[in-house]
């Protein structure tokens, strides 16, 4: 009888716990347990430690500012194929293998891109060497120079105090969760020293093999129920803005109704989530968008050296040919390398197949002045001011945009075309445009004038090459004074070139292509100061393909110091027509001096290449 009274009492006692618990929670949790029930999700919502904080105070535990140039960088990454996987199993926590140390609690400072990327670091550090650092977020909040603060910030802020100064311990510099705390890492120890970042595209497979190095820092979107997360496998579809950044640890493919999760370390303390830990779908709240992983090498690191730097090749249809990309590792430690294919900057293409590639990239010619005021006399125009060379015969045929031109007229103003009509536009457009003057070359197109000095030129060697050359002309405002040519090579190839320019009213040009209506064309500037002295533009016409002709016996790898390898690149021209193809190699690699590196690719079927040299100006060819 004793005994079922102490039951009785103990189940009385456990219900008025259960019930007292109940009325504790809030309205708004009540209604994101209702939410996830109709819903049937897979995760539990009840009266956290955040939930216990009013909404405008849960806001500024937010807090991410990513910049316009993380988003395009991101945004190239994330064109890439998704890479092989390197580790099949289902399931992968870092916790397991000891390579976390313990959440932490920003407090209410909009710090995550602070705490996320201290993270890693700790992380890498853990992960390299075995021993646990208390890292000191406050040196970081205090001492990046990149801006970022309690109103939030960006992950690079943190990842360059690491690498530029080093990390010193929390004791040193207590976080403080503020702004206006004085940087005193001068008077601290140096922890560690961070070797480099890497930046990893928003692809499940990519995010799973970088984290078999450690680790990953990465972005998601906080919506208002995430803060009542308890447990289980979050999950909320919707567009809105990113907000946060926390620790991606690991991964659990069997969660989530088998559609996989990721596993999570956040920022809001131990006793938040699952002892500040939590579970996320995969895509889900826009997770894994410019995710970051930090890199410690206790005994330095690799340096890559790469040979050749483009690669070239003519081959005839339904054929193929292979050339030898040489990796090599001339550093100490090892070196991690990965290449993916890619097609180069669509907005560098129209539709009719032209592209451009200037100077100052890779791909792009070689700025080589041909001077031929020497060789022939100054063009006479009508009149030093808005006026038209007239037509001047180039002595060989011309493929511009489909059509056989062989002769041209420029203007005083910086363009040319092949209308057989001599306009003398000086009002410049963007292009293409419908507008007259239409067939243009417009190298530098600006209400440029004579009447204050200057020349035009205008040579052929009756062969395959032509040049139209501006000499020192300025503009009608007396700003500027420019020195440009345009060179044409048979059967289409166009390129500008630029000797001395302004230095005043660069801003203030048409730099571009267009076809015989306007509709279809490039436009390099429009009033925008793009040019620059010594510089060079070409347009190729190319042909846009899928890469399958492209392909490569191994993508990724790592090296011992001083060791190397050989990575074949074979170019297949099977079913395919005469013309130019092109592509670009990109090669990603541990070395803090060279992450990136861009191999243009060059195949041309059935014919000559139709990129230029630049040889004899008085022999064949420019």
């Amino acid at each position: 009888m004793r005994y079922t009274k102490i039951l009785l009492i103990a189940s009385l006692f456990a219900l008025s716990l259960t019930a007292k618990a109940q009325n504790n929670v809030s309205e708004e949790v009540r209604q994101i347990q209702k939410m996830i029930e109709q819903k049937g999700l897979h995760w539990t919502a009840g009266q956290t430690s955040m939930m216990d904080l009013p909404l405008e105070e849960r806001h500024k535990r937010l807090g991410v500012i990513i910049p316009e140039e993380a988003k395009e960088h991101f945004a190239e990454l994330n064109i890439h194929p998704s890479p092989r996987l390197l580790n099949t199993d289902s399931y992968f926590d870092w916790r397991d293998l000891g390579g976390v140390t313990p959440a932490k609690d920003q407090g209410g400072c909009g710090s995550c891109w602070d705490f996320g990327a201290t993270a890693s670091f700790e992380s890498a550090y853990l992960i390299a060497t075995g021993d646990t650092l208390d890292l000191s977020e406050q040196q970081v909040l205090s001492c990046n120079t990149g801006g970022s603060s309690c109103g939030g910030g960006w992950m690079w802020d943190a990842y360059n105090v690491f690498r530029d100064f080093g990390a010193v311990f929390e004791t040193c510099m207590p976080y403080q969760g503020q702004d206006g705390i004085p940087c005193t890492q001068d008077e601290c120890e140096i922890a560690a020293t961070l070797l480099t970042y890497e930046d990893i595209p928003n692809d499940v497979n990519a995010i799973k093999n970088a984290l078999m190095l450690g680790p990953l820092s990465t972005t998601f979107t906080v919506y208002d129920d995430f803060y009542g997360y308890q447990g289980g496998c979050y999950e909320h579809t919707g567009g809105d803005p990113i907000n946060h950044v926390v620790l991606i640890i690991g991964w659990n493919d069997d969660m989530c109704d088998g559609q996989g999760a990721w596993i999570v370390k956040n920022s809001w303390g131990p006793s938040w989530g699952d002892h500040g830990f939590f579970y996320i779908k995969y895509g889900s709240a826009s997770f894994g968008e410019y995710t970051q992983r930090a890199v410690f090498r206790p005994g330095g690191y690799g340096r890559l050296n790469y040979n050749p730097t483009s690669i070239s090749m003519t081959i005839p249809t339904d054929s193929s040919i292979t050339a030898l990309l040489h990796i090599s590792n001339i550093g100490e430690d090892y070196l991690n390398y990965c290449i993916y294919k890619t097609l180069p900057n669509p907005e560098r293409f129209d539709s009719y197949g032209y592209h451009w590639e200037d100077s100052d990239s890779p791909a792009g010619p070689t700025y080589n002045w041909k001077d031929i005021t020497s060789l022939v006399a100054p063009v006479n125009f009508m009149s030093p001011d808005n006026s038209n060379s007239g037509s001047q015969a180039l002595g060989f045929n011309f493929s511009y945009y489909g059509s056989t031109y062989n002769s041209i007229r420029f203007c005083t103003n910086g363009w040319a075309s092949f209308m057989n009509s001599p306009l003398v536009q000086w009002n410049n457009t963007p292009l293409p445009d419908a507008s007259l003057p239409n067939k243009t070359l417009a190298a530098f197109w600006d209400d440029l004038t004579l009447q204050y000095g200057g020349a035009g030129y205008f040579y052929t060697n009756h062969a395959d090459s032509a040049i139209i050359t501006w000499d020192h002309v300025q503009d009608v405002q007396r700003q500027g004074i420019y020195t440009f040519q345009i060179i044409i090579v048979a059967p289409d190839t166009i390129v500008y070139q630029y000797a001395d320019m302004g230095p005043a009213n660069l801003n203030e040009s048409s730099i571009g292509i267009e076809n015989s209506y306007g509709t279809v064309g490039l436009q390099v500037a429009y009033n925008t100061p793009y040019i620059h002295d010594h510089m060079a533009v070409q347009f190729y016409l190319s042909t846009i393909q899928p890469l399958g002709w492209l392909q490569l016996d191994q993508v990724a790898g790592s090296l011992q110091g001083q060791h190397d390898t050989t990575v074949t690149v074979s170019l297949n021209s099977s079913q395919m027509n005469p013309g130019v193809y092109i592509a670009n190699l990109r090669l990603y690699a541990n070395d803090q001096d060279s992450l990136e590196n861009t191999i243009p690719i060059r195949m041309t079927v059935g014919g000559p290449s139709c990129h230029y040299t630049l040889g004899d100006i008085n022999g064949n060819g420019v």
